[in-house]
């Protein structure tokens, strides 16, 4: 798993700074959260392959976290894209990409997915394509899950900022430990569908003996997955710190330091001091703080400063910044 920022910057870009773009590697797919102007640029600098399984998260619209989207797509489809893509968003996100088709010609050759969530029905409105004017499928959710799969789930949350806004958590699901091949071969089981099964923590009968892999110290006890969260734009809130409780690494926004906490309130946005405050009591392993307004174009580190008096194990976004989870 790998974490890269690809833009760090707050409403306008500078020189060192792209909009709000984060991507996640994990298991072969790539997770974007946010596509900030020009992101597309990042992400071909960040060697990141245009034609994986991707899936998209837009927090909320405001133009320095979704104005790259179209441009993107655009791009994927002159690559000749053939991997599929979802883009999850707040209501209206279908018809945002559907305007674009209708006047700019954004076409999508790829299969894609448009799935908006409905903060207040708690549904999902699916829709196949950008050709589809009607949603495909409602769904119902379950606990704020948008999405859950075999080895992870994400899940978001409403928090406040100026539009609806979501915050979102990646939460990888509980995984066995490292898998002793040297093990099962002295247990004499063959390589191939058993292994699979061991692999994954199944309990299997082999030659009328049931093997329990942990027990037999084939794999390794579970171990709990990890977590991200992203804050998308917001001013303190309990919803987020409910959503990244216990979160591996907390990506949160600190556009000011805590001198102009007054304009934080009134925009809805964060100091940095907001945002280790939010670590510390989700008990989060790091705080990673992003979306810098270009204020501090040649003093981000007071920032850094501020939050690390509260919460030590912090650092800020630059982009292109990348982190590995083992």
């Amino acid at each position: 798993m790998e974490l890269i920022i690809l833009g760090s910057a707050a409403a306008t870009p500078i020189k060192e700074r792209n909009l709000s773009s984060i991507a996640l590697r994990y298991r072969n797919q790539i997770f974007l959260f946010d596509c900030g102007e020009d992101f597309q640029r990042k992400f071909a600098e960040a060697g990141l392959k245009f034609n994986k399984p991707m899936k998209i998260f837009i927090s909320h619209f405001h133009g320095d976290h979704i104005i790259g989207l179209p441009g993107f797509l655009f791009r994927l489809s002159l690559n000749d894209r053939t991997a599929p893509m979802m883009i999850f968003g707040p209501r209206n996100l279908f018809l945002y990409l559907f305007l674009h088709k209708k006047i700019l010609g954004l076409k999508a050759k790829y299969h894609i997915k448009i799935i908006e969530i409905d903060h207040q029905s708690q549904e999902l409105i699916e829709y196949e394509g950008l050709d589809s004017e009607t949603p495909k499928k409602t769904i119902q959710m379950n606990n704020n899950i948008v999405l859950d799969t075999k080895y992870f789930s994400i899940k978001y949350a409403l928090v406040e900022h100026s539009v609806i806004t979501f915050a979102y958590a990646f939460i990888e699901k509980s995984r066995y430990g490292k898998f002793n091949p040297d093990r099962a071969r002295e247990l004499c089981i063959p390589e191939g569908h058993l292994w699979k099964k061991l692999q994954e923590g199944q309990i299997i009968d082999f030659n009328g003996t049931t093997i329990d892999p942990v027990k037999e110290g084939i794999v390794g006890a579970k171990q709990p997955g990890r977590k991200i969260t992203y804050s998308g734009d917001l001013k303190p809130s309990d919803s987020l710190i409910n959503l990244g409780i216990n979160s591996d690494i907390l990506i949160h926004e600190a556009t000011f330091a805590k001198a102009l906490a007054e304009i934080a309130e009134e925009k809805k946005h964060s100091t940095s001091v907001d945002a280790a405050t939010d670590a510390k009591k989700m008990n989060a392993k790091q705080l990673i703080l992003t979306h810098i307004s270009a204020r501090y174009q040649e003093n981000a580190l007071m920032l850094l400063e501020e939050a690390k008096e509260i919460f030590p194990n912090t650092i800020i976004a630059k982009d292109l910044l990348r982190i590995t989870l083992k």
